[in-house]
């Protein structure tokens, strides 16, 4: 069950689901890990910033100031945790973070007031460069990057004949 807006959802799964859960390891060129699990070993404290809420621009869409510069990016997929405020306590996962623009997945629950202050957690986005390059932590990376995905089965061996290109047979 889950609150969105001013109703409930509640959502029902039989048996049959547990088939799908995820089991083991698996083949994939992202990451598997999540940011600052025990296999991402990232220190999320250091990946951390406050803020306060200046401006609803959108129901999901806030404008807000940070203590500190951030690169643009830096907390999408990231979670915000408002610390004040009607909304105290709750948490929200940032969709998009522009600068001093912070679009969250869903709106707060409760009217947000200029000045209530949130932590917010930088985000991950499970690419082997964004591993390597904001976290330095490619070292820790549970995917398999360079792993050939299913356009290189389709791809045609070079100086071969026919092209497959889509093209009639019977040219």
């Amino acid at each position: 069950m889950r609150r969105e807006g001013a109703a409930f959802v509640a959502e029902l799964r039989g048996l049959a689901h547990r088939l799908g859960a995820e089991r083991g390891r698996t083949f994939r060129a992202t990451c598997g890990a999540d940011l600052g699990d025990g296999r991402c070993r990232v220190d999320l404290a250091a990946w951390r910033t406050t803020g306060r809420f200046t401006g609803l621009l959108e129901p999901a869409t806030l404008g807000v100031t940070l203590a500190g510069g951030f690169a643009d990016g830096l907390f999408t997929g990231g979670t915000l945790t408002w610390t004040e405020g009607a909304n105290a306590g709750l948490k929200a996962d940032v969709r998009l973070q522009l600068g001093t623009l912070l679009e969250v997945w869903t709106a707060p629950p409760r009217p947000v007031a200029a000045g209530d202050a949130f932590s917010l957690t930088a985000g991950c986005d499970k690419r082997l460069s964004t591993c390597r390059d904001w976290f330095a932590n490619a070292v820790n990376f549970q995917g398999f990057p360079h792993m050939p995905g299913n356009d290189a089965v389709m791809r045609a061996v070079p100086g071969s004949e026919p092209v497959l290109d889509g093209g009639s047979l019977f040219r």
